[in-house]
């Protein structure tokens, strides 16, 4: 796998794999894999997509991906003085810590042993991506720690004590929501790779629905259909999704001004950016703001 020996490996050739990183493992494409996929972002920013859901993230998160489960992650490795114009980069380092496991190595009867009925519901509820609270990131974290530097034989029943709980606690969302698992094949990965790639790197422009079409080349018609059809919604609801997460992120992060920020998210319309914002996020940009800065 490509970048896997930049990864210092904590714990492997067991049940589970432990490893940090300051590159991720699959380079910007949708992947899935056999295992759970348990990372945090110890610092770093991107743009992490599954299902039909693209969020923006960044230092100090961390996420559970099932099983199987097609997802992709974007890291930056830069931030930019001007972003509208795309200049003045500044280094943003990324770092890892990643732990992969898959549950079907301890066997079929042992993970529908009654006492496994919490990691079963966990496992269930990975399959749309999970986002984990403080609380029990600080445990995760603490537990993964415990596991690198345990005897071998301790590793296992801490992995299990682990993923217990993770169960006990609540998540902060489930990241795809409730919808429909689509099931991607090797086609499908590359063509929606192509299309979110290209999405995350021009939104900021008028993409037009004929230049979309003919990254995955395809005319607008068949596209509208194949896009719906692979990930529950319509590619415009999917530009408009990454142009608000990237709006938040600057009203956030920055003191540019809202006229500015809607540009940059490629708005060419301010009351139709304040109209989608507050659709999208319950506040207008100034509310959003305030209640930012209020922390």
């Amino acid at each position: 796998m490509k970048d896997f020996f930049e990864q210092v490996l904590k714990v492997d050739n067991s049940a589970f794999t432990i490893a940090e990183a300051k590159t991720y493992h699959a380079i910007n494409n949708f992947h899935n894999h056999p295992e759970l996929e348990l990372i945090y972002i110890i610092s770093g920013e991107g743009t992490f997509s599954i299902g039909n859901t693209s969020k923006r993230i960044s230092g100090d998160t961390m996420i559970i991906i099932g099983c199987n489960v097609p997802h992709m992650f974007k890291f930056e490795t830069n931030r930019y003085y001007d972003y509208s114009m795309k200049s003045g980069k500044i280094p943003k380092p990324l770092q890892l810590l990643t732990l992969h496991f898959d549950p079907n190595k301890l066997g079929s009867t042992f993970m529908t042993l009654p006492e496994n009925n919490l990691i079963n519901n966990l496992l269930n509820g990975t399959k749309n991506g999970l986002l984990i609270n403080e609380n029990s990131k600080a445990v995760a974290v603490d537990f993964i720690h415990r596991i690198e530097n345990s005897a071998r034989y301790e590793q296992l029943p801490l992995l299990l004590q682990l993923l217990n709980k993770i169960a006990e606690g609540e998540q902060v969302s489930n990241l795809a929501g409730e919808t429909e698992k689509k099931i991607f094949n090797r086609i499908d990965e590359v063509r929606l790779t192509k299309i979110y790639l290209y999405t995350m790197d021009n939104f900021y422009k008028d993409i037009k629905l004929k230049e979309i079409a003919n990254i995955i080349h395809m005319v607008p018609k068949a596209f509208c259909h194949y896009f719906k059809l692979r990930t529950g919604q319509t590619y415009f609801d999917f530009l408009l999704t990454v142009r608000i997460e990237n709006s938040c992120k600057l009203i956030r992060e920055t003191n540019e001004n809202i006229n500015s920020i809607s540009r940059d998210s490629g708005f060419n319309n301010l009351s139709n950016f304040n109209r989608y914002f507050k659709l999208a996020t319950g506040s207008t940009p100034m509310e959003y703001r305030r209640k930012f800065r209020e922390f």
